[in-house]
């Protein structure tokens, strides 16, 4: 009976704190501003591999998204992707660069009208379409959004 008793206590304290860990971590989670596409595997700051849960996560963020359709044999994507790598973290806050796969994403290139690679198309917190434009590097990119 002893040992019943005692098998039930432990039982309740690791259930509580478990429960007490899982509380702290969805509050860190909610106060943190950087948290929303914490989920999500970034490339570098701001810049990350388009899905479906990076994009919505992004919006319910309140970020503006800036698409960018690459494709590995692209030369100028392929500079532009190394330039994002090392200067994203230059992007202003509240900017999420979704990277679109040009070659296998026909779902997204038909959605948005993607005609070719490269192209560059920045939305609203909401998805609508600020303005869109094909080519250019980093600095192209940050005069574009500002």
């Amino acid at each position: 009976m002893k040992s019943t008793k005692i098998f039930g206590i432990i039982g309740v304290l690791f259930i509580a704190l478990f429960a007490i860990s899982f509380i702290g971590r969805i509050n860190n989670k909610a106060n943190s501003p950087q948290t929303v596409l914490a989920d999500f595997q970034e490339i570098s700051p701001h810049y990350f591999d388009y899905s479906e849960g990076t994009l919505a996560q992004a919006y319910g963020n309140g970020n503006t998204v800036l698409f960018f359709a690459a494709t590995a044999w692209c030369n100028t994507c392929s500079a532009l992707d190394k330039e994002l790598k090392e200067r994203s973290a230059l992007l202003p806050e509240g900017i999420t660069v979704l990277k679109i796969d040009y070659d296998n994403d026909s779902v997204n290139k038909a959605k948005y009208g993607i005609t070719q690679q490269h192209t560059m198309i920045y939305l609203d917190s909401q998805g609508n379409e600020i303005k869109r434009w094909v080519g250019g590097g980093f600095d192209t990119l940050v005069a574009q959004i500002n």
